[in-house]
Order: C-alpha cells, then sequence, then structure tokens
C-alpha cells in the first residue's frame, strides 16, 4: 500500500540533562516540508546552522551516535530519531540550544509523547523506501556479532544480546509492526550500562549526565555497604541505595522483562534512521551495537545511490546489470568510435565499478593495428578502464551529465596478454581515494579469468563547457 509522508502539526518542546555532556538544553520539534528529512538546528550558535542526519554526518559511535557539520556537532541522536522513525514521521527540524538532546529517562517515550502532542500530518508527497531484495550480511567474528537483512514486505526486526551477567544473560525480542508495537511495546524501554563501564567513565570525566533516572544501572560486581554509600555520591542521589535480587542498581523496576534487549530495537530504528529513508526488510541482529548498525547503514546507503542512478539514466530496468550502452552514454562524453565501454555491471558508489568491452572484429583500429595480425592497442585498453573508471568517479558530482574526467596521471601500468577480435574485456576499478575533485584509482582488466592489463589512474572532475 502506498503511502505519503509525513511531519509534525506544530512546534512542541521539552528541556532536559544530556547524557554525556551534562548539559541542559531546550529541544523543539518543528514541522518541515515534504523531502526535507531531518535535521538538527542548533539555535545556540549564530545563524542556527543546521546538520542534516544522515550516514554521511556521522563521526562518532562510541558512546551512542554523533553527528557534525564542520565543527558543529549534536551528540546522542539516536533516541530522537527513533522516535520520530518509530512514529513514520519523514520530515521535521530538531532544534537545540545546547550540543546535546536530553536523556530524560534514557527511552524514547518522552519524546513520542512529544510528538504525538503535536500531531501528525500528512503530506502530499508519497514516501519512498528502501526495498531489500537480497540479503545483507555484517559480521565481526572477534566480538560474535552477526547483523542480517533479509527480504519482507514489511520492516520487522528479531532481536538477541548475550551477556555473561545474570541481570542481563541472554534476551530475545521481535517487533514485526513498527505501526502497531513500537509506542507501547519498545519506545519506554531504557538504556542501560554496567557499573564498573559507568564508574569508569564518570572518573574520566565522561557520561556527565549519567543517573539513576536516565537509565538503567546494572550492577557487575559484588558491593558491600561501604560501597553502596559512596556510589550514592557518583549518583547524586540522597536516599538509601537499594540491592535486590534484580541486578539492577537500586533496585528499580524493570518496565519489560527483556528491556534491556528492547531497548536495543530502539538504538537499532534510531541509527538505521540515518539512511534517510525507511526500508523493507527484516532486521535480524545478535549481539550488535551503534557500530555494526551504523555500518550496515553505509551498506543500504551504497546500494540505495546505486538504484538511484540507474533509475535515472537506465530507461530499460533489468536486475542482470546496472548501465546498458544508452545509459553509459547519458553518464560519459565519449562516442563513436572512442566509447569503450559496452555495459556496466556492478556499480558500489564510493568503492568500485565493474564494465565490459566486447572487442569484435568490427572495431575501427584494427584496420591499422596490426593488418592481418588484429590486436587491440594497449593505450586504449587502459582508455576503455579510465572510461569505466569514469562512471564510479561522476557518481560523486551533484550533476553527472554535465561533469567530465580528466585523467591527470598513470602509474604501475603494465600489459600481461594480448587482447584480439572475439575477446570480452572484464574491467574492475577500485577507489583509492577522492578528495577535492582529485581522485586515485587501481583499474585491472581481464578476458575470461587472466589478467590482460592493470593500471593506477589519477584524475580530476570538472563542469562541462556549456
Amino acid at each position: 500500500m502506498l503511502k505519503n509522508q509525513r511531519t509534525i502539526g506544530k512546534e512542541v518542546a521539552l528541556e532536559g540533562t544530556g547524557l554525556h555532556t551534562g548539559v541542559t538544553t531546550k529541544m523543539t520539534f518543528k514541522p518541515a516540508p515534504a523531502g526535507t528529512g531531518y535535521w538538527f538546528e542548533r539555535t545556540d550558535i549564530d545563524d542556527s546552522p543546521r546538520i542534516k542526519a544522515d550516514i554521511d554526518h556521522v563521526i562518532d559511535i562510541s558512546r551512542g551516535t554523533t553527528i557534525a557539520q564542520g565543527d558543529i556537532k549534536v551528540h546522542t541522536v539516536e533516541h530522537v530519531l527513533s522516535a520520530l522513525a518509530g512514529l513514520e514521521i519523514d520530515n521535521c527540524i530538531v532544534a537545540l540550544d545546547n550540543i546535546e538532546p536530553p536523556v530524560i529517562d534514557g527511552s524514547s517515550k518522552p519524546f513520542v509523547d512529544a510528538l504525538l502532542e503535536a500531531g501528525i500530518v500528512e503530506q502530499e508527497a508519497p514516501k519512498e523506501y528502501l526495498e531489500i531484495n537480497k540479503t545483507l550480511i555484517f559480521h565481526d567474528e572477534e566480538k560474535g556479532i552477526d547483523l542480517v537483512i533479509v527480504p519482507s514486505d514489511e520492516f520487522r526486526i528479531t532481536y538477541m544480546v548475550d551477556y555473561r551477567n545474570p541481570a542481563l544473560g541472554t534476551q530475545y525480542t521481535s517487533m514485526y509492526s513498527l505501526e502497531e508495537e513500537y509506542v507501547s511495546e519498545f519506545s519506554e524501554a531504557r538504556t542501560f550500562a554496567f557499573l564498573s563501564e559507568i564508574e569508569y567513565l564518570k572518573e574520566h570525566g565522561l557520561i556527565k549526565g549519567a543517573s539513576l533516572e536516565g537509565g538503567l544501572v546494572i550492577v557487575d560486581r559484588d558491593l558491600d555497604d561501604d560501597e553502596l554509600e559512596r556510589l550514592k555520591g557518583v549518583f547524586g542521589v540522597d536516599h538509601e541505595l537499594k540491592l535486590g535480587d534484580s541486578g539492577i542498581l537500586d533496585d528499580r523496576p524493570l518496565r519489560f522483562y527483556n528491556e534491556p534487549v528492547r531497548h536495543k530495537v530502539v538504538d537499532l530504528i534510531g541509527d538505521f534512521a540515518l539512511l534517510g529513508l525507511p526500508i523493507r526488510g527484516h532486521v535480524m541482529a545478535a549481539r550488535a551495537g551503534h557500530e555494526s548498525h551504523v555500518e550496515m547503514v553505509r551498506k543500504m546507503r551504497k546500494i540505495y545511490q546505486q538504484r538511484k542512478l540507474t533509475k535515472k539514466y537506465q530507461r530499460t530496468q533489468t536486475t542482470s546489470y546496472v548501465f546498458d550502452v544508452e545509459a553509459i552514454q547519458r553518464l560519459l562524453p565519449h562516442r563513436y568510435p572512442f566509447l569503450l565501454v559496452d555495459r556496466i555491471l556492478e556499480l558500489v558508489p564510493g568503492e568500485l565499478v565493474t564494465g565490459i568491452k566486447n572487442v569484435t572484429a568490427n572495431e575501427p583500429f584494427f584496420q591499422g593495428h596490426f593488418p592481418g595480425h588484429p590486436i587491440m592497442p594497449g593505450v586504449l585498453i587502459i582508455e576503455a578502464m579510465g572510461q569505466v573508471g569514469g562512471v564510479l568517479l561522476l557518481n560523486e558530482s551533484a550533476n553527472p551529465e554535465d561533469s567530465i574526467v580528466y585523467f591527470t596521471k598513470l602509474d604501475n601500468v603494465k600489459f600481461r596478454r594480448m587482447v584480439v577480435p572475439g575477446d570480452t574485456l572484464y574491467f574492475r576499478v577500485e577507489l583509492i581515494y577522492f578528495r577535492r575533485g582529485i581522485c586515485k584509482m587501481q583499474g585491472q582488466a581481464f578476458v575470461d579469468d587472466e589478467l590482460a592489463a592493470q593500471a593506477e589512474m589519477q584524475a580530476v572532475i570538472r563542469e562541462r563547457d556549456k
């Protein structure tokens, strides 16, 4: 079923202390036009600069998710983004008068309540989704992390955590409907941390806003009366701390029997919001966290960028390749007899591109190179490799059709075998770096599985002359 984009009906504000910085922040949710997405606005800085809440602006995931634009930062955005995505709100400006949103009770529920108070308004533009049509995998053998997304008609999550602590142990949860379950079954789940970790961070001047009201503190070592008395000062409380059978400091009751793993779902939804659009797929996570969430978003972002390019330039939709020769001509300025790419097979934006050139007996260069002994000139093999690489580079341009790639340097050029009529050249070009319009790529050309040529290519992107 097609759905339209959504925003909120009016501005709504709330105030509190930031978990990591300890600053007091007033945060205001503001309506935004269709197509805006999520932006954080720093009203405490001249001209109120904005940071787009997407994967390209993530700079730190060590203690939550931090985004930045230049020197302007916003810490710990995941709970706010989770509330927005959990309510299926697509467009919103989040104005802050400090560097970090308030943690409040450590869940996303206070933000959900504020957004529901503001009201949700449907907009005219249709909602866009990223359809997961093949399995995506993130695996970290050392940390035992597995994060997999498989095709599904709806966004679903299955999450498992396994901690060596009796208060947590192995926990499991599933969410089958964002619309029906997020608010009542997940948004109230609070963040959690182990006591030893919190003490270490506090001793080093971190998590300045941590309190017993802002999340669950899991006791992971033995405590006597003297220790409990000392912890009163650490957490700034004046009542006697309790240590019951729950394993939670001050014996605070759980909102769900498996509250910690439910909060992991809250975090995942917030981190996945950095993609910039909702997905349709079933997410299965084991022992994951912000780092693996964000890495999976990077994978999905590359798929989305490739599909956008394919949709824009490839008129005949297919799943067997990315661009045919007609689409390539919309991207590259080359024409007969100097267009030397027939098809782009694979494109991973910012990483690699593969393509083919079918070498036929009718190539014009065979008339003179060499009569009776046709061999494709090595310089044209490198030129074809460069054209394939040009498709990858033009993806880095805001307006590919108005840009052109100029190669400035070739290094380590080697030819391994002759290329003759009837051969199919397969090119693989990987991006080594791209900075300030200057890039370096590593290219290889194969015939069947045999390396025919290789080169390192340096190039610049410039606008075409009008």
